[in-house]
């Protein structure tokens, strides 16, 4: 019975934060409805909402929350759990945390080491940082009028340096990945220069 009863809260509080956010954005159930319709998600008219919010429906499917998240231009872990709008909430039937703790084990950010969530999330950080190190070396380049060739000075050799260090923990990371069997996620313009004949090395991209 806890439950059921727990999901029926969290249901309510789901429809509490869909008629929150509708408001703050100045729109209508109708044109909430309407924008669910462009999602794809042609179940939830303008009925539909009114009965959510109003609590004459008791029940909303993970798809609803998906499209309806998107169609406030929100994420669905905030109208899950009220981050800045309430200081607990229940995240398991009887269990309380903060509203941002929750959110944290809703998308994983608590997730083992080891899983694979953490280790896309982790190759997703390393490109990204990559990616600056380059860009950052291209802007030095651009503001010295260096068209013709590679960029001088310590700065940019450093951003190199560190750059050429950072692309080889990817790679590491990558191999790990593939060893896990898992899909390697796609890496334009890092991929490591292939290994020449007769030299040892890894040639995972």
């Amino acid at each position: 019975m806890e439950q059921s009863d727990w999901a029926s809260r969290l249901s309510r509080s789901i429809a509490g934060e869909v008629r929150r956010h509708r408001r703050d954005r100045g729109m209508s159930a109708q044109q909430l409805a309407d924008r669910c319709a462009e999602l794809g998600l042609d179940s939830l008219p303008r009925t539909v909402i009114s009965n959510l919010e109003n609590g004459r429906r008791g029940n909303i499917t993970v798809a609803e929350v998906l499209v309806l998240a998107e169609a406030l231009g929100v994420s669905a872990a905030a109208l899950i759990f009220p981050v800045g709008y309430e200081t607990d909430v229940e995240h398991l039937p009887g269990k309380t945390s903060a509203p941002l703790a929750a959110v944290d084990r809703l998308v994983g950010e608590t997730a083992p080491e080891e899983s694979a969530l953490s280790l896309m999330r982790a190759h997703r950080a390393l490109e990204a940082r990559i990616r600056a190190h380059y860009r950052r070396i291209w802007e030095q380049a651009i503001d010295e009028y260096q068209w013709g060739g590679e960029p001088g000075g310590p700065e940019a050799e450093a951003a190199r340096t560190v750059a050429a260090e950072l692309t080889e923990q990817l790679h590491e990371l990558r191999e790990e990945i593939a060893r896990r069997g898992l899909l390697l996620p796609p890496l334009a313009g890092l991929d490591r220069p292939p290994v020449p004949d007769g030299e040892s090395g890894s040639t995972t991209q």
